[in-house]
């Protein structure tokens, strides 16, 4: 069990940090200190009314009042255009975060996901962690996103986990975490329904033999 490691979340949107990894936040925020960067809000590209906006961001901050870990950290940069911008203007600005929090651990999107902002979140995020002398990162798991990472049918390399995470007494609390996102909840059989993402823990525990389990893809792993 990890313990006393700093651990860095970057999602592209605001319930993608639960979608992805709301089990292994619940396992691992006891015994380490987890922050979580959003690079857009995660509505704007569909609405550009500012209380859709801070609807969105209410949610999230109830979440965090929940989780316990801190407050969450909003890039504000547009939702679904991330492919519009410099990559190196949203590079810095999570090279920025990792020089000032230092993280061991990096969680973030899978680099074929269906949404072009996971994408481009895991091109920046690899970028700033790429292994410079003195990076503090020494190890990056990418997550699956439901609604998104099983519809990218059309890439070759389709998300295979290769690294799991036990949630056995954690799914209960993941579930009541994405409950806080009710804007973005549907109804199942819908992927991002509560019954689906039960239906997935199930399926990676049978991947890897527990009840539950939340898998992820080994990006990189350094040892000394």
């Amino acid at each position: 069990m990890l313990k006393n490691k700093k651990i860095l979340i970057i999602a592209a949107h605001p319930d993608d940090e639960i979608l992805g990894c709301g089990g292994t936040i619940f396992k691992l925020k006891k015994k380490n200190n987890i922050k979580i960067i959003f690079l857009t809000n995660g509505v704007s590209a569909r609405s550009n009314s500012k209380d859709k906006i801070l609807q969105r961001k209410s949610e999230c901050e109830k979440l965090f009042k929940y989780l316990r870990i801190g407050k969450p950290t909003f890039f504000d940069l547009p939702d679904n255009q991330l492919d519009q911008l410099p990559l190196l203007k949203i590079v810095k600005k999570v090279e920025n975060v990792i020089k000032s929090f230092k993280p061991e651990i990096v969680f973030t999107h899978y680099e074929n996901c269906l949404n072009i902002d996971h994408q481009i979140t895991y091109r920046a995020t690899i970028t700033a962690c790429r292994p410079l002398k003195n990076i503090s990162v020494k190890k990056i798991l990418s997550f699956e996103v439901l609604s998104s990472t099983e519809w990218a049918v059309f890439k070759k390399k389709t998300f295979q986990p290769n690294y799991y995470f036990e949630i056995d007494n954690e799914i209960k609390y993941k579930i009541k975490a994405m409950k806080f996102y009710k804007s973005e909840l549907k109804k199942y059989p819908h992927s991002r329904s509560l019954k689906a993402i039960e239906a997935l823990a199930k399926f990676r525990g049978i991947s890897s033999g527990f009840k539950y389990a939340e898998g992820f893809v080994l990006v990189r792993e350094i040892e000394k």
